[in-house]
Order: C-alpha cells, then sequence, then structure tokens
C-alpha cells in the first residue's frame, strides 16, 4: 500500500471577505498539495484546485495560490474528483463557518453567492447558460430530500444529536485543448449495427449509454446494435483518454458525428432505390421511408450492404459511418494571470448529510446521504444514478475514515488493510437519496454533461458540516473519527 500510489495530501487556508448581508467579495485561498516523493499526477491535480479553487460561488476578487509540495510520504495521484473533494471539503467548511458569523442559514448564505450566466470562473472564463448548470435548484432540491426545514439539530430523548450538513459543489473538466474522440459504425446484412470507439469500460455504463445515443440517432432498436471495446491502438479509433467524467460527452459527439456519416449514406443509397431525391427521405425504425409519406420506403437490411438492381447490377456498398469530435474553444492557461478556459462545462450539484452522534463516545451513525446534480441531459437516469450512490459511498469512507497515519518520522503507521480503516458494509447509510436537474448543454450529445466524478465531491464537505453541526465544535480535519472530534471538542474545552 505505501509503494503504490496514493490520494494526495491537502491543506488548505481559505479567507472569505463579504458585506453584513452575506454578499462575498473576496477570497484569497493558499492550497498545499502534498504530492509525495515523485510528482505523478499531483502537478495537474494542483493546477485543477487553482481552476476551480473557489467552488460554485460568484466572488468578484479571488487571488489563489496552489502549490505541488514534494514530501516524504508515499506519492500521490489521481482519483475521483481530482482534488476537488478536497478543496470542496475547504471551502465549504468555510462557508458553514461565515454564516454562524453573519448569523445567516447557511443554504441561504450558498444560494445568495451561487455562480449564474453572465458570470466569470476563477479564471475568468465567460459562465453561461450552456457551460454551467443551476446550483440553486440544486441546493433547493437537496434541502427537500434531507428535510432541512425539520431541523438542522435535533437533541434525542436518548441524549444523541441527529444533525444535517449540506455542501455545493462544481468541477470543470480541465482537458487538453486538443482532447478528442472518434467512433466508427459498420451496418451488417440483417440491419443491424456495430458500433467500435477506444473508451473504456470501467464498470460506468459507457458501453449502454453509447448505444443508447446511437439508437436514439437512427430512430433504432437498442437492441440491434453491438458496441465493441476491443482497446487496441492498432485498430481503434483515437480516444483522448477515458477520464474527466468526459467519455459520454467526447464519444458521444464522435457516435453522434458517425451516425450522420452513416444516415447520409443510408439516404443516397435508398434514393437510388426509391427513384427519389435524398431530401424527401428519412430514417428510423429500420427503414429509410419518404417523409410526406412514411409508408412508402425500404428496409435498412435490403441496403445496409448496397443496392442490387433486378439486372444485378450494384451499387453503394456497405455502410460504413465514421465520426469524430474534438474540444473547442478551449485555452491554455496564461502563465502571469492565470486566466483561460479550462474547460468546456461546469457540472454544478448540492449533497447533504444527515448523522446520529453519541456524544458520549463520540461515535456518529450515517442515517441519510443526498445527492442532485445538475449533469445536464441526464441519457440513462438508472446508471446516472448507481453512480452518485458509488460516489457517495467512497466520499464517505475517506471522510470517515480513511488515511494513512504517520509518525514523527513520516513513516506510514497502518499500511495494511487490518489497520487501513475503509468504510464497511453495514456502515453505509440508511438512505442514499439521488435526484437530477437538467439545465441541457448545447455542445454535449443530447445536452449531456459529464457526471462521472461528481457523487464523491461534496462529501466530506457536507460530513464535516452536519458533524460540526452536531458537537458544536468547527472540524475542519479529515478523516472525521471519533478521536479526532473527541480531540477537537478537548481543545475547544467543551
Amino acid at each position: 500500500m505505501i509503494t503504490a500510489p496514493c490520494h494526495i495530501g491537502f491543506d488548505a487556508t481559505v479567507k472569505l471577505g463579504a458585506t453584513k448581508d452575506g454578499k462575498i467579495v473576496a477570497g484569497q485561498y493558499t492550497y498545499l498539495i502534498d504530492g509525495g516523493a515523485y510528482t505523478d499526477q499531483a502537478a495537474g491535480i494542483t493546477r485543477a484546485a487553482a481552476l476551480d479553487c473557489t467552488g460554485p460561488y460568484h466572488i468578484p476578487n479571488v487571488w489563489c495560490d496552489s502549490y505541488c509540495m514534494y514530501t516524504n510520504h508515499p506519492y500521490g495521484t489521481s482519483f475521483r474528483g481530482y482534488g476537488h473533494p478536497e478543496l470542496t471539503f475547504a471551502v465549504e467548511r468555510t462557508m458553514d463557518m461565515l454564516a454562524k458569523q453573519l448569523n445567516m442559514c447557511p443554504i441561504q448564505l450558498r444560494k445568495m453567492n451561487t455562480i449564474k450566466p453572465g458570470h466569470t470562473s476563477p479564471t475568468q472564463a465567460v459562465i453561461t447558460a450552456n457551460n454551467i448548470g443551476d446550483a440553486e435548484k440544486c441546493m433547493e432540491r437537496a434541502k427537500e430530500l434531507i428535510e432541512w426545514d425539520k431541523g438542522q439539530r435535533i437533541e434525542l430523548k436518548s441524549g444523541k444529536i441527529r444533525s444535517k450538513g449540506i455542501s455545493l459543489f462544481w468541477k470543470t473538466s480541465t482537458t487538453a485543448t486538443n482532447a478528442q474522440a472518434a467512433a466508427f459504425i459498420t451496418f451488417e446484412a440483417d440491419g443491424s449495427v456495430n458500433l467500435n470507439c477506444a473508451a473504456i469500460e470501467l464498470g460506468q455504463g459507457t458501453k449502454t449509454v453509447l448505444a443508447q445515443i446511437l439508437a436514439e440517432k437512427l430512430g433504432m432498436d437498442m437492441n440491434r446494435i453491438h458496441v465493441t471495446m476491443e482497446l487496441n491502438t492498432q485498430y481503434d479509433p483515437h480516444q483522448w483518454r477515458t477520464v474527466a467524467s468526459s467519455t459520454t460527452f467526447l464519444a458521444g459527439r464522435a457516435v453522434m458525428s458517425a451516425a450522420d456519416h452513416a444516415i447520409a449514406q443510408l439516404k443516397k443509397t435508398a434514393s437510388i432505390a426509391m427513384h427519389c431525391s435524398i431530401e424527401d427521405l428519412e430514417v428510423g425504425g429500420g427503414r429509410v421511408y419518404l417523409k410526406a409519406n412514411p409508408e412508402y420506403g425500404v428496409n435498412i437490411k435490403d441496403i445496409a450492404l448496397g443496392y442490387k438492381y433486378p439486372n444485378g447490377h450494384a451499387v453503394e456498398g456497405q455502410v460504413i459511418g465514421t465520426g469524430k469530435h474534438i474540444q473547442r474553444r478551449l485555452t491554455p492557461m496564461d502563465k502571469e494571470t492565470g486566466f483561460g478556459k479550462p474547460g468546456p462545462w461546469w457540472s454544478v450539484g448540492a449533497q447533504a448529510v444527515e448523522v446520529e452522534w453519541d456524544k458520549k463516545d463520540f461515535t456518529y451513525k450515517l442515517l441519510k446521504a443526498v445527492t442532485v446534480l445538475d449533469g445536464g441531459t441526464i441519457i440513462n437516469p438508472g446508471t446516472a444514478t448507481q453512480q452518485m450512490r458509488g460516489g457517495m459511498y467512497l466520499g464517505l469512507s475517506f471522510a470517515s475514515s480513511e488515511g494513512f497515519i504517520f509518525d514523527e518520522n513520516g513513516l506510514v503507521q497502518n499500511p495494511q488493510l487490518r489497520t487501513y480503516q475503509m468504510l464497511r458494509f453495514g456502515e453505509q447509510p440508511t438512505e442514499y437519496l439521488v435526484d437530477f436537474v437538467e439545465t441541457p448543454s448545447a455542445d454535449g450529445p443530447y445536452g449531456a454533461r459529464g457526471i462521472g466524478e461528481y457523487g464523491v465531491i461534496g462529501m466530506a464537505g457536507a460530513l464535516a458540516n452536519s458533524l460540526s453541526v452536531a458537537a458544536e465544535v468547527e472540524l475542519n480535519q479529515l478523516p472525521l473519527h471519533p478521536e479526532y472530534i473527541w480531540k477537537a471538542k478537548k481543545e475547544n474545552g467543551t
């Protein structure tokens, strides 16, 4: 465990300046990223943390210093969220503390300062209705699901405390400015379709979503589409990487492009067979038919390998569609100013956690976890919901118990799974509640934005906010194990 790449360490100092009514006017952020003995992905994570340093808030005056540090710890690499669970923990804890100082509801403070179209990101990228979701709607829905109005802190007759915490989060897909994907589709004699691309299936449901996109575009039953991911760079079309929650976005657009190419071929062949204009034709239901008179048409299976005249002459041949998509209008970051456009969109969301805390032994039980995400058009709600649930579990695990313990010489004291604590079966929340707000992205396939990493990002912040309310002490360190809560209470004199 100590020779393999691990999670980065993250030390943050956040200063916010606000008016008395809660409008944030300035923010200063200092992030120290513990990359261990080798940089690996830590330098990239350091950059990503700076680009989204503020969280999904409109702050007119921003200063951020994000440093990648060499240490004698095991070296860190990229995990789900790419530095955003850590920066979100720091930002969301600060937001709760600011709300307390202003004597404001933490939800109201967040809603007042959410970033909206017309604002700019920390790197001065213009926020538009196309590239940002609706953070305020996400917050309102999360508030409903966690039943915030029933009370944020409730003392039970048993002496235990039930409390709720909430967090707001965002992330852009920080990609290469020429990140791209390609796909090709081939039609078989029975009218079925093969789809090939180089995206990697990691269990995130890429095969299913790409098949859905192609089926929708071709107006075809999804069962007639077969997705192949051979992962052989000698034969596969190019795919930038399967990272950054961008596979559906990039590969999906490539699949739509390939479908358009194939549709053009189908219409051309059908126009020959039907003696009509290409412009008069439409594709769908396994057929190519006349728009004005849909009962007249030909089956795709009869023209998938070309059309043969009654005299035996044949034309056109197999329908093979190729497509590609490349990121557009992205820019590198200016070294002097830090300005630039790092990604095509920002997905935003809100998360909440309810706990039951025992003030006798400082232990707690996870009762409910909530995620509301604006991922644009949600193509497959079932797989998207499971993505969020898996992310919540992962986020709660690293927030509540995971972490290396170092002695004064930086040596790891728990290098085995026996002593490295992870969230175990039975310790997860009793309820996982997931919902979506859909603000379509014009650039995404059917309006979709990335969602893969987002379930994990705000969980640490939400859990810490909930436990801070329960224990009535500011908990600004991870993991949030009972011993740490006890020490924090002791140091606070409570």
